[in-house]
């Protein structure tokens, strides 16, 4: 008989498994059940890497932050650390899913999945987390900006998968600011979200990193934005034009959640308001 689910109990076990074809990991299995259900998907084995702890675990090391990426969003959320160091992360959780789901649903799942509106990446990418994948060959480490493909993409491997997520904290107590627009107000996807870390100093933008979701093929760091905006005195003008250079960043496309057109005004409107209420921290 076919095994079709394999539990790992250690990470021999895990490499030797990832070795057979088709073997895909499931953890969480919030977004991976779901597409076996709707029959997207029929993984010929299913490795189930949720009890190792390795791949658990949240901590401060050497000055950054380890976030193991079998972390369920449940657990980062009751996480002091990540409450106190990465509080954009927090926000952006609390807004993911249900109950049910963050209890599930694992940080890593959530990247690996790559969807354009994984609300976790937008804050990751603001904190410019980096990726550790693990495989026979040792490690690789790369920028979750570098990680992220496209629709369903990464740069993962055969035989390699996420171990951790590592992020240098922002110094000092930047301004963090996360919105998306969805159908209802919770347990949606988001037609288009924007997420904002910046500081302010003597009534000018210090610096800025401000990324969106589901505007583009991937999650998009708007980096033409922050460029045009750091330094500048937060004003309306400031305001407007950090809208206008957003809308003309992002490629959204149109289906059954939004127009092309309404995402583009949405991220534009957002980055905006952003950036006018920096003015109030000056």
């Amino acid at each position: 008989m076919i095994e079709r689910y394999v539990r790992a109990e250690s990470t021999e076990q895990l490499l030797e498994l990832l070795e057979r074809p088709g073997a895909t990991i499931l953890c969480g299995g919030t977004d991976l059940v779901v597409r076996m259900r709707k029959g997207l998907v029929d993984p010929p084995l299913l490795v189930d890497v949720s009890r190792l702890a390795l791949l658990r675990g949240i901590r401060e090391e050497d000055g950054q932050i380890v976030l193991g990426a079998a972390a369920t969003e449940a657990e980062l959320l009751r996480s002091d650390v990540v409450r106190k160091r990465l509080p954009l992360l927090a926000a952006v959780l609390e807004q993911l899913g249900s109950v049910q789901i963050r209890s599930r649903g694992t940080l890593g799942g959530n990247l690996v999945n790559a969807s354009p509106a994984a609300d976790s990446a937008v804050p990751l990418l603001l904190y410019e987390a980096e990726m550790v994948l693990a495989s026979r060959e040792g490690y690789r480490r790369m920028p979750l900006e570098e990680f992220l493909v496209g629709p369903g993409k990464t740069q993962l491997r055969a035989g390699e998968f996420v171990q951790e997520i590592r992020i240098q904290p922002v110094d000092g107590e930047p301004i963090v600011r996360f919105h998306k627009i969805g159908r209802r107000r919770a347990l949606t996807i988001a037609i288009a979200s924007v997420g904002m870390l910046a500081g302010v100093e003597a009534g000018k933008v210090s610096w800025l990193r401000l990324a969106a979701g589901s505007v583009a093929p991937r999650v998009l760091r708007l980096r033409a934005v922050e460029q045009a905006v750091a330094g500048g005195a937060v004003d309306a003008s400031l305001a407007a034009h950090a809208g206008e250079l957003a809308r003309a960043a992002v490629s959204p496309i149109d289906d059954v959640r939004g127009s092309a057109d309404y995402r583009r005004a949405v991220v534009g409107d957002l980055v905006s308001t952003f950036i006018a209420d920096l003015g109030s921290r000056g």
